[in-house]
């Protein structure tokens, strides 16, 4: 571990502390550290951790704010983003020049993060079960795309068995029908676009009824067309098999095929080591949101895109503290290998499963690769980080590293607990997929 990117002077720990951290280091033990030439964010670290008590990772960010170029924003195309979460679909619209006018999620946590990376953005967090277009007060057309990402639990296969877990009955469940809201807005306000993200079982649960009736409701007013792509295809380091489905008003005289040609797209094949070997080392008891990068010279042209717009600083690189008989378990793994492959004798000399009844955590404990691409980053990351164990190190992915794997350039910035901070990295559409698609609509139009 290169050790220099640990030290900083007084001038810089400024932006390396927040409001809240500067609070709890106004003690004794601070005064002495800040007597030196070069400050060991090690030893801050360690205040902050003996402290733990009065420390609350949930705030750091929530007063986050970069300096914002002055945009036209009223000249742009405008987007509503329903079920935005924390902004992944958003931010692909955004960064090809798009105007995210509008966005609505029942989660405050997660609107509260789109806020900070959309500040000229209406954000607002209500339940579009009993919110109407009418409420916006805004008038047909208004919105020249509308994008969105219904809740999926109910139709992904890990959603399914969670369900079946707690003898519920799956299709009386209310999150098959979220698709509903999406369809009640695009047929008030009639925008140019829409473009929808699901799980591939969207298309194909209870015998497509679901998506024939999605079909069926829009097609009088849309041309509509759909594809599963996956997007390691679109130079994201993961496989993420999702749907999409796109409509155009049947009023406009061009057709856009926005699915053509998106079996030809050159796959430049990032992996995880591609994405994540600038971003700043830590340990797993790391307290510090904001780091310097590990290393600032021949990066590679993802790490380049996700840095376009930061300094020398990142945030959200924390991550969950693993126990000891955990670390040692993922010391075992080879990057890439997964908790059944290992042997007999090596199992027996761990006791982390010993008090797990169901056999499922056996086949999750995994170490991602090194020199390939992920698996899928799913929201249960907010719930255990086993199935992402760091490739090299004994440790789980922290949220920025998971961030990366999902495409968030580096400016994008979390807030909330660690739990509701993994789980809007891993809800999110990827943005680099949002991009790519962003990019077909504004220059089709020629915006």
């Amino acid at each position: 571990m290169n050790s220099q990117h640990f030290f900083c002077d007084k001038k810089n720990l400024r932006f390396l502390l927040d409001s809240e951290q500067s609070n709890i280091l106004s003690s004794g033990k601070l005064d002495k550290i800040l007597i030196k030439n070069k400050i060991d964010l090690r030893e801050i670290n360690q205040i902050i951790k003996d402290n733990n008590k009065f420390y609350s990772f949930s705030k750091i960010n929530d007063n986050f704010s970069k300096n914002l170029i002055k945009s036209n924003s009223k000249t742009k195309p405008k987007v509503l983003d329903l079920f935005c979460g924390a902004g992944g679909f958003s931010k692909g619209f955004d960064m090809s020049g798009f105007n995210i006018s509008h966005s609505i999620d029942m989660n405050k946590v997660f609107i509260k993060t789109h806020k900070i990376n959309f500040k000229e953005s209406n954000s607002l967090s209500v339940d579009l079960n009993n919110f109407n277009p009418e409420n916006l007060n805004l008038k047909k057309h208004h919105f020249d795309v509308i994008i969105g990402s219904p809740p999926c639990q109910t139709f992904s296969s890990i959603g399914q068995g969670k369900i079946k877990s707690l003898n519920k009955d799956i299709k009386k469940d209310i999150r098959n029908y979220l698709y509903s809201n999406f369809i009640k807005f695009v047929d008030f306000f009639q925008p140019k676009f829409f473009l929808l993200e699901n799980v591939p079982g969207f298309k194909s649960k209870y015998n497509g009824e679901m998506f024939k009736d999605f079909i069926n409701k829009l097609k009088n007013i849309y041309d509509i067309s759909s594809d599963i792509i996956n997007a390691k295809n679109f130079n994201v380091p993961q496989s993420r098999k999702r749907l999409f489905i796109f409509g155009q008003l049947k009023t406009c005289k061009k057709k856009l095929m926005i699915f053509d040609g998106i079996n030809n797209i050159k796959d430049k094949n990032f992996t995880v080591n591609d994405a994540i070997s600038d971003l700043p080392k830590i340990t797993d008891d790391w307290r510090l949101d904001s780091l310097f990068y590990s290393k600032d010279n021949q990066l590679n042209e993802y790490q380049k895109k996700m840095r376009v717009k930061t300094g020398t600083i990142v945030k959200n690189n924390i991550c969950r503290i693993s126990n000891p008989e955990a670390k040692k378990l993922f010391s075992y793994l080879k990057p890439g290998e997964k908790y059944i492959d290992l042997t007999k004798e090596i199992k027996k000399k761990n006791n982390l499963l010993k008090n797990f009844q169901s056999k499922i955590i056996h086949h999750r404990i995994k170490r991602l690769p090194l020199r390939d691409i992920s698996w899928t980053i799913i929201a249960h990351i907010g719930m255990d980080g086993y199935e992402y164990v760091h490739p090299t190190e004994n440790r789980t992915l922290s949220v920025r590293e998971a961030a990366r794997i999902q495409g968030f350039p580096d400016d994008f910035v979390f807030t909330g607990n660690m739990r509701e901070q993994y789980i809007q990295v891993g809800n999110a559409v990827s943005p680099l997929v949002s991009e790519y698609f962003a990019n077909k609509i504004y220059n089709f139009c020629k915006f």
